[in-house]
């Protein structure tokens, strides 16, 4: 039965559009090969899986006016080998069949909604601006109600690894998982990662130079010709795992601080998690939506982010919320609801329309929020914080624009330069695309105004503002280059003058 599950025969397992070409220890595979071994459960079970490699993702939450500026936020990302990625992606994909299975036999299709393609009317597949759309045409539809929004905490990491294996199990109707399933379960629980910028600097990819007397770091070669294989199998067994006794291992296991194994936490950026964090509730989603619905309501989860719709106003949304508190302690120890994100509002009619009211929390208070859209019983609006992350974006390739135009034309001041800059070319990687790039299949395609546009279209008239949102864009990119632009120069000419008066010594 198993060897049918794993092989796939009558169809392509992989695309063009699935090879993995970015660094790391492993040597590019072409599509055959990446084929052969994931549908040869022999070879998958005696697969040597390489330590993932390990960055942490950051960014600066939004500041209101009036507040101190929040201390930046980080996650970790962890990526696998190429071999070990076609592997994940292919075991993903078995499991996710019988997962869908599954959930449509327990009538919850509709709760998941994170990491799954599910279709929409007229074609295509749901993205958050219908997961959103959704929610709040429940909330207009329920009228006088409570919307409840609970997070839990660090949820990745925190995955019990036996209740992962139990649902597994569950999934494929065995009693114990086939060896091929055995070694991918274990290596998502019992798994190993590299610091990323730790591999580049034993690998000589990044050097440490004196830049206006100060240290600083930088790549050795340029981040878009590093090669894909970083090293030889005999380097990475010598200056990465420390077969050379001088050297020591950066490999590190999945464990606590003292090194003991830890037995939660899958690596978040694994081709395979996504669907891990869906499948571990599948309990808990059938549970919060009897009680949703035997309450008139609506629940529905994305990854972490819980969200029930209930009748009535505060003591309706005190016993909601306790029943998902209580119910999530059934899923392992290390889960919880964070209470500090816990938000609750409710919606009331008035007259023709609805008016909400911010019961608690630290969102709300002007609608609300749910998947980066923010709902005040009348219109939809992108939340601020979302627009704040769009100039972000601004900024940041803004200045490494400007640190390449500064670097092309040696001879020429900040003025100059912005003179000749074409802002069209750089503001279509944030304004519109062309139609026929824009496929509902594939959000990846799109910009962050193709996104609004898509918005205001989805909302419709309630999603009038969304547009006016993002009206100041273009002034505000045209300003954070002119300021990238000139430190850019400046930081150029003085090391420029640096590297003159060194030659002269």
């Amino acid at each position: 039965m198993f060897r049918s599950l794993s092989r796939r025969k009558m169809e392509p397992i992989f695309s063009p559009k699935d090879l993995k070409h970015y660094p790391h220890f492993d040597r590019r595979l072409s599509i055959k090969e990446a084929e052969e071994i994931v549908s040869d459960p022999a070879r998958v079970a005696a697969n040597k899986f390489y330590p993932f490699f390990l960055y942490e993702e950051t960014w600066q939450p939004f500041r209101i006016a009036e507040k101190e500026r929040p201390e930046p936020k980080s996650r970790p990302i962890r990526y696998a080998a190429r071999r070990d990625a076609y592997i994940l992606t292919h075991y993903r994909r078995i499991l996710a069949e019988r997962y869908e299975e599954r959930l449509s036999n327990l009538g919850v299709e509709h709760c998941p909604i994170a990491y799954r393609k599910i279709p929409k009317g007229g074609g295509g597949g749901k993205c958050n601006i219908d997961f959103a759309k959704d929610a709040f045409d429940e909330i207009e539809k329920q009228g006088d109600c409570v919307a409840i929004a609970l997070d839990i905490k660090g949820y990745f990491e925190n995955l019990d690894h036996e209740r992962i294996k139990a649902v597994w199990c569950d999934l494929l109707a065995v009693d114990r998982l086939p060896p091929d399933h055995f070694t991918v379960f274990k290596n998502v629980t019992r798994y190993h990662v590299v610091d990323q910028k730790d591999v580049y600097r034993r690998l000589g990819y990044i050097e440490t130079v004196s830049v206006n007397g100060y240290p600083r770091e930088r790549y050795t070669v340029p981040f878009k010709k590093m090669p894909t294989q970083l090293c030889s199998p005999a380097d990475f067994r010598a200056k990465i795992c420390g077969g050379d006794p001088t050297i020591p291992s950066l490999v590190r296991r999945n464990a606590d601080e003292e090194g003991n194994l830890l037995n939660h936490g899958v690596p978040q950026g694994a081709p395979i998690s996504d669907l891990i964090a869906n499948f571990y509730l599948l309990g808990f989603d059938v549970a919060m939506n009897q009680y949703a619905e035997s309450r008139g309501g609506r629940y529905m989860r994305y990854s972490d982010d819980i969200l029930l719709i209930v009748p009535g106003g505060e003591t309706e949304a005190d016993e909601a919320e306790a029943f998902a508190v209580g119910e999530i302690r059934k899923y392992g120890e290390e889960l919880q609801i964070k209470e500090a994100k816990t938000c609750i509002v409710r919606f009331l009619r008035d007259n023709d329309a609805l008016a909400f009211q911010h019961v608690r929390g630290p969102q709300g208070k002007n609608g609300f929020e749910y998947l980066g859209f923010r709902f005040d019983g009348r219109q939809v609006y992108v939340r601020d914080s979302t627009i704040s992350r769009l100039y972000r974006k601004v900024a940041l390739s803004a200045k490494g624009v400007a640190r390449g135009f500064a670097k092309a034309h040696p001879k020429m001041n900040a003025s100059e330069i912005l003179a000749t800059f074409n802002y069209s070319d750089f503001s279509q990687r944030f304004s519109r695309v062309h139609p026929e790039e824009l496929s509902p299949d594939d959000y990846g395609t799109w910009t962050f105004y193709s996104y609004l546009k898509r918005a205001s279209e989805t909302f419709g008239a309630r999603g009038a503002p969304i547009l006016p949102q993002a009206r100041n864009f273009k002034a505000i990119m045209k300003q954070r280059i002119a300021e990238a632009m000139v430190r850019a120069v400046v930081q150029r000419d003085k090391a420029a003058a640096a590297a003159t008066e060194a030659e002269a010594e």
